[in-house]
């Protein structure tokens, strides 16, 4: 289920809320690593906020 206030966070923080998802799940890794990493693999800002809010409807394989 898809809250406002997660697609908010999509659009305004889509790196962090991907972290945030990714440490949800992957509970041994620390969240700087997730955060590094999600950067480096998320792209530009138009990408990265089209990937979260597609993470939190529960698209992605």
């Amino acid at each position: 289920m898809t809250t406002t206030g997660s697609l908010d966070r999509a659009v305004a923080d889509p790196i962090g809320l991907i972290a945030d998802l990714v440490a949800d799940t992957e509970s041994e890794l620390g969240s700087e690593t997730i955060r590094t990493v999600v950067t480096a693999v998320a792209g530009g800002r138009a990408k990265s906020r089209n990937l979260a809010k597609s993470w939190r409807r529960g698209l992605p394989s």
